[in-house]
């Protein structure tokens, strides 16, 4: 319901400029004690900022973090994986990229902010692109690479049996941070956070419109991880 109240609060705003949680589940399973938990280097990981980072590069000047003039709290991403993203605070959602630069249209399916096929150009040496739909347009400003990572917490509990790439016959995937940041992706969105884990139980934090805190038990056993009732297996991206 939080996370409703947040996009219905977006949507009045970003319409009106416009025409003028995932690891918060709680885990009821009993899981074992780990081996014993570290402490966190305060140091932030530059591995999760550069496989971000990865998603918009490429020859198109698209690709990228562009926001509405007027609307500071959002940013729209446009990456070289045939996605879109709009993202908040420390979340990203996803949809589909229709982007065609012979016929110059772009194409997203957002809740808000951006909806429908529109026809672009870009201005001042590809800092501002406007688009066009049904004779509305909306001016959008090129930002550097916006980054859903948080600050790592100056003080957490670490498993290390935990830290590096997970991913699950579905397709979710994990990461864990020696810098107590952790990154969830589920396709349809991607969440970092803060975390800390001792003892089989994983305990989050993070931003979306609000701080949102999350509890999950999780166990290792035979090189798999099982949390959330899937199984995760290690993986480089």
């Amino acid at each position: 319901m939080k996370k409703i109240s947040v996009i219905l609060t977006v949507i009045t705003a970003a319409t009106a400029i416009i025409t003028g949680g995932c690891a918060n589940n709680t885990q009821e399973t009993t899981a074992p004690a780990t081996t014993a938990a570290t402490e966190a280097k305060a140091e932030k990981s530059t591995e999760l900022e550069k496989y971000l980072h990865s998603f918009v590069e490429g020859d198109s000047e698209i690709y990228g973090t562009w926001q509405i003039e007027g609307i500071d709290y959002l940013s729209f991403i446009f990456r070289n994986d045939g996605l879109a993203e709009m993202a908040m605070d420390n979340e990203g959602d996803f949809t589909s990229l229709r982007l065609d630069e012979k016929s110059k249209t772009l194409g997203v399916s957002f809740m808000l902010g951006l909806n429908g096929v529109y026809s672009y150009e870009l201005s001042d040496g590809g800092k501002t692109m406007t688009l066009t739909l049904n004779k509305k347009t909306t001016v959008l400003k090129k930002q550097k690479d916006y980054s859903i990572i948080p600050e790592p917490p100056k003080e957490t509990k670490i498993d290390e049996d935990l830290l590096g790439w997970w991913k699950s016959e579905e397709k979710q995937i994990y990461y864990f941070g020696g810098d107590g940041i952790m990154y969830s992706n589920n396709i349809s969105m991607e969440t970092a956070y803060t975390y800390s884990a001792e003892k089989g139980v994983l305990n989050t934090v993070y931003s979306y419109g609000g701080e949102v805190k999350g509890k999950m038990d999780y166990n290792i056993k035979a090189g798999k991880l099982i949390m959330n009732d899937q199984t995760f297996k290690r993986f480089k991206p």
